[in-house]
């Protein structure tokens, strides 16, 4: 579920790389929530799917993760070790979709790329010097300790309150 949320909070980021997990994950959970809405639509608006009638649940769940689906596929590519021009293979029939199954299922490149460092590595996130480019602060895109932690104690046992 985390790999999910971590898509999502990276909705326009298509520097860096992503996992397998984060990749099949985002698009297992998102093809529940695309079917639940498909459910909800059918149930309560009686929607005609034999017809390719889609109500306001279906289109909004679509919609709402077709731009993060983008993103992880291109830093799926990325931590293969391609460019993330070669998202545009799909539009060859069949072979481009053969392709990119093949690539989503392809090892990793071991450590850094061109891309960025290896995100399985935790020594590569540590040793960074510099944050990576992104539009998203670094607090909702990683998780704030400092938020959840409403004390800490400072070298005198003293606990001191932070905000």
């Amino acid at each position: 579920m985390i790999s999910y949320f971590d898509c999502m909070l990276r909705y326009f980021e298509f520097s860096g790389r992503s996992t397998r997990r984060q990749y099949w994950l985002f698009f297992l959970f998102g093809t529940i929530a695309c079917g639940a809405a498909l459910f909800a639509d059918y149930t309560i608006d009686g929607a005609n799917l034999a017809e390719g009638e889609y109500g306001p649940f279906t289109l909004f769940a679509g919609l709402f993760h077709l731009m993060p689906g983008i993103t992880v596929t291109v830093r799926r590519l990325h931590d293969t070790g391609r460019s993330g021009w070669w998202y545009f293979i799909q539009l060859v029939p069949v072979i481009g979709s053969i392709a990119m199954l093949v690539w989503m299922m392809w090892p990793p490149e071991q450590g850094e790329n061109d891309f960025g460092p290896d995100p399985r590595d935790a020594r590569a996130q540590a040793s960074w010097t510099r944050p990576p480019r992104t539009t998203i602060p670094r607090q909702v895109r990683m998780g704030s300790s400092a938020a959840r932690e409403r004390a800490r104690r400072n070298d005198a046992g003293e606990i001191q309150r932070f905000i």
